[in-house]
C-alpha cells in the first residue's frame, strides 16, 4: 500500500486540476473530471464535489504505487507529492523515461526542479504540435518548490533573496545524425518498427539510453523518448 500524499501535495493537485463536476474537454482533447481525473470519463457524466475527491485520493494512491516503482532512494513527505503530483498529470511512462529519473535514482536530488520544468508541453489537438502551456509551467515550478520545500533549514537554499549569479544545471550530451541522406527514426529499437519521421543530416538529438545498437532519442530536451535512431549513424556531441 502506498503511503498518502500529504497535505500540501493534495492542495497542490487541486489547485491546478481545479473542481470540475461536469466532464469535459481539457486542452490536450481528453475527457476528464472532478479533479483532472481521466481514462473512464463519459460526455455528459456528472459527479459530486465528495465522489471528486474520493476519485482523487484513489488516483493519486496509484500514482503513489507507480513512484515508489520507478524511484529507488529515499523520499521526504513533500518530494513524494511532488513526483506523485508529476505522474498525476503526466503519466508514469513520462517519470519511466525520464532524465529525471534516471538522475534521481543516481543519487542527483538536485536535478529535480530543473528536470521538471522540461515537461511544460501538450500535443495541441488542432495541429497535432506540441507547445508549451503557461499552466504546465506555473505547475512544474509549485512541483519544483514542494520538492526543495524540506531543505528549509538550509539557510543558502531557503533565502528569499534572488541570487544574481545564476548557474545553468548540468550540461547534457546530444549526438548528430551523421548520414547524408538522413536518418529514419523509428517507433522501437530495430528495423522492424514503424519510422516515424526522418531526421535531416545535422540534426542533434539527445540520447536517453542504448539498446542492442539503437538509441532511445528525446528530440525536444523535454526528457521524453521520441523514437529510436541506429547508433552507426550517430556522432557524439557536447553542448
Amino acid at each position: 500500500m502506498p503511503r498518502p500524499v500529504n497535505d500540501a501535495g493534495l492542495d497542490l493537485v487541486r489547485t491546478f486540476e481545479g473542481l470540475r463536476t461536469d466532464a469535459y474537454r481539457c486542452p490536450a482533447g481528453v475527457w476528464t473530471i472532478g479533479y483532472g481525473h481521466t481514462g473512464d470519463v463519459q460526455p455528459g457524466q456528472s459527479i459530486t464535489a465528495r465522489q471528486a475527491e474520493k476519485i482523487l485520493r484513489d488516483d493519486l494512491a496509484a500514482c503513489g504505487g507507480q513512484v515508489e516503482g520507478l524511484i529507488s532512494v529515499p523520499l521526504s513527505d513533500c518530494q513524494y507529492a511532488a513526483l506523485v503530483s508529476f505522474v498525476f498529470n503526466a503519466g508514469a511512462g513520462a517519470l519511466r523515461s525520464s532524465t529525471l529519473r534516471r538522475r534521481l535514482n543516481a543519487g542527483d536530488y538536485d536535478c529535480v526542479p530543473s528536470e521538471l520544468a522540461k515537461w511544460v508541453k501538450a500535443i495541441d489537438p488542432n495541429t497535432g504540435r506540441k507547445v508549451s502551456l503557461a499552466g504546465l509551467v506555473r505547475r512544474r515550478a509549485a512541483e519544483g518548490e514542494l520538492w526543495l520545500r524540506e531543505a528549509g533549514d538550509d539557510a543558502f537554499r531557503a533565502s528569499p533573496d534572488m541570487p544574481q549569479r545564476v548557474q545553468a544545471d548540468e550540461q547534457r550530451a546530444t549526438s548528430r545524425v551523421n548520414a547524408r541522406s538522413g536518418l529514419r527514426l523509428r517507433s522501437g529499437p530495430g528495423l522492424e518498427h514503424e519510422v516515424l519521421r526522418l531526421l535531416p543530416l545535422g540534426t542533434e538529438v539527445f540520447v536517453e539510453r542504448e539498446i542492442n545498437g539503437w538509441a532511445a532519442v528525446d528530440l525536444e530536451g523535454d526528457g521524453a523518448i521520441d523514437g529510436f535512431l541506429s547508433q552507426a549513424f550517430l556522432a557524439p556531441v557536447t553542448v
